[in-house]
């Protein structure tokens, strides 16, 4: 057999395919393989590990590759596979995707510093107009990740790798097809969503809109605040029209683990439920299910439930805000019954909807009991057992959610990070909002976080930068940090008007968080107006594939449209608008005034403004 390069010859576009390579690293030595032709076409590498095939299927813009291994005996615990690596390439832009919320990375080419990048479903790089697109399955049977690093106006070894760790690796396993594509990013990836729906589900209703404790109150939430916001909210006209449910976010619990009322909720949870149901409310309640702080009962005496160090003993996961904590095992049985026994109690009591969170620290542990269970496949393990216990009785939202495990298990899905009344907390979160715009009401409700009203010009509240969220982080050796005394909330009208420009661009959840008696009449219009807007098909963010935050935005609605331009700059910008998108209306209304006004082909906006139509 003569060996050769399978993707000789091919290209995606203007992407040359001809130098790309393939390797496998075994406990951290890498090596390339090398490749010859099988009578049928396809192309085999014969590896200490595997017998390893390829086959390269040519698409009409760009390649799909198959790939499978028969893995041989004592297969390493640490395995990288890796189809395909591209050379170096000059490109103009680069977008990875996250695995879970908040974890997209973007760029503009030529960089100033050398950068690395890591997603998982998708990559994308451009070139002028052109989009090369690489993806694999969002629903994946192995871990694949897409990597590349940029140095100055070039991408290096960009690239898939399959990993897998210890996990027992035996007969022949068949990897998840990787396509190389070129072509308009946005339609491709609108595509990508309609072929990557796990299960078909009807989002033809207005979801429902929420009020959740968490941004306003954190870990201070008492029963006493969340009946007297329920209660405004019931009183108001128009909110008490559009909020239909109750969210109580961290901090009614004992400790995470042990998911017990504190002495903050002193007649329990039932109790709460029923006084919502009363009131004409959804109750909604937060658990990070999968998370065993030290000093829960289950880390001290059911150790045995708990996942996995390296070297095989318990471990503390789990670290966010300086809290630590052990993970569960969902791998084994006795974790899927405790969990099953847990949502089933909470959802007998009456909450019908749940926000379950800090699920991908699973994966930051390293072991797992059942060896047989692919990584990526370990958070199913969890989700089915919480599905069991809730029965359908309550609607499910993944926060931390890894995107791999599909939408079977979950009605909508936290795809920004965590947001605030900061600008730079909006800038951070639109980049992993605008990844994900395709998803929204094909595969689940995407959630962009919380839709905030207040700031310095829209709240009443002596208080407003009173929390310091960020001192946990102050320790005794340190100097003055001023980082640390980051505020909440410290957005000006035109920036609160960016945000929830935003969620209606997002077109899935909308949660307001703040305590509403406190807004004022600007702060309390802002909510009105948000709760009672048309919720939209995805809007999507025209330029993603051009800029490090998307300055235009379009947005489908049953009737008509929105189209929204952001001027991210600390200065003012005159922004070019092109109406063929929105098919030349005549007029549009300023959705924030409500103001009729005439077409124009530019807008000069303030800093950190927006400007959005209806049209």
């Amino acid at each position: 057999m003569i060996k050769l390069n399978p993707f000789a010859g091919l290209r995606a576009g203007w992407l040359d395919l001809s130098g790309a390579v393939s390797e496998i690293s075994a406990d951290g030595l890498s090596r390339s393989l090398a490749w010859s032709r099988n009578d049928d076409g396809t192309f085999c590498a014969d590896d200490e590990t595997a017998l390893f095939t390829l086959a390269v299927e040519k698409l009409s813009s760009g390649i799909r590759i198959r790939c499978t291994a028969e893995w041989k005996k004592n297969v390493p615990e640490h395995l990288i596979f890796t189809p395909v690596t591209f050379p170096a390439f000059p490109a103009d832009h680069a977008f990875f995707c996250g695995e879970r919320m908040g974890n997209a990375q973007t760029a503009l080419l030529p960089v100033k510093k050398s950068r690395d990048f890591q997603g998982r479903h998708y990559a994308a790089l451009t070139r002028g107009k052109e989009t090369v697109l690489m993806t694999s399955p969002l629903n994946q049977k192995f871990d694949n990740f897409f990597r590349g690093r940029s140095v100055g106006g070039l991408m290096l070894k960009w690239r898939c790798d399959f990993e897998f760790h210890h996990n027992d690796l035996s007969g022949k396993t068949e990897f998840d097809p990787v396509t190389v594509e070129c072509g308009d990013g946005i339609r491709m990836l609108e595509q990508y969503g309609d072929d990557n729906c796990e299960v078909k589900k009807d989002f033809s209703k207005q979801p429902e809109c929420g009020w959740n404790s968490w941004d306003y109150y954190r870990w201070t939430i008492t029963e006493e605040e969340v009946l007297q916001n329920a209660a405004f909210i019931a009183a108001d006209p128009v909110l008490k029209h559009h909020v239909k449910r109750i969210i109580v976010d961290d901090g009614w619990q004992y400790c995470y683990g042990e998911w017990e009322p504190n002495s903050l909720f002193p007649r329990g949870m039932k109790f709460l439920a029923d006084e919502l149901h009363k009131m004409g409310f959804k109750p909604g309640l937060w658990l990070a299910p999968a998370i065993v702080e030290p000093h829960c009962r289950i880390a001290q005496w059911d150790y045995d439930m708990l996942a996995c160090s390296e070297g095989g003993q318990p471990c503390l996961a789990y670290r966010c805000m300086e809290r630590y904590g052990f993970v569960l095992d969902p791998t084994l049985p006795k974790t899927q019954k405790h969990l099953e026994k847990l949502f089933d109690r909470y959802a007998g009591m009456g909450y019908e909807y749940f926000k379950l969170d800090f699920l991908g620290a699973v994966m930051s542990a390293k072991r797992f009991a059942d060896r047989t269970v692919p990584r990526c496949q370990v958070l199913r393990k969890l989700m089915g057992a919480v599905c069991k216990g809730v029965g359908g009785r309550a609607e499910i939202l993944g926060c931390n959610y890894h995107f791999y495990n599909g939408n079977s298990f979950v009605d909508s899905v936290r795809v920004g990070g965590d947001i605030h009344s900061h600008w730079q907390s909006i800038k951070a979160n639109t980049v992993s909002v605008a990844g994900m715009f395709w998803a929204n009401k094909k595969l689940w409700i995407n959630d962009p976080d919380f839709s905030l009203c207040r700031g310095l010009e829209t709240s009443n509240d002596p208080d407003l930068q009173r929390l310091k969220a960020c001192l946990v982080y102050c320790a005794p050796h340190d100097g003055y940090n001023k980082g640390l005394e980051f505020n909440l909330a410290s957005t000006r009208f035109e920036e609160q008007k960016v945000l929830l420009s935003l969620d209606l661009m997002a077109g899935g959840a909308v949660n307001l968080s703040d305590k509403m008696s406190l807004l004022n009449e600007k702060g309390i219009e802002l909510a009105r107006k948000i709760v009672a807007a048309e919720s939209g098909f995805a809007g999507r963010p025209l330029d993603i594939f051009e800029r490090e935050l998307p300055v235009y935005w379009h947005q489908s609605l049953k009737k008509g449209g929105r189209f929204l331009v952001i001027n991210w700059e600390d200065t003012p910008q005159e922004i070019k608008v092109d109406w063929n998108i929105a098919g030349n209306p005549v007029e549009v209304k300023d959705f924030w005034s409500g103001k009729i006004e005439k077409c124009i082909n530019s807008v000069t906006l303030a800093p950190h403004s927006c400007k959005l139509w209806e049209y």
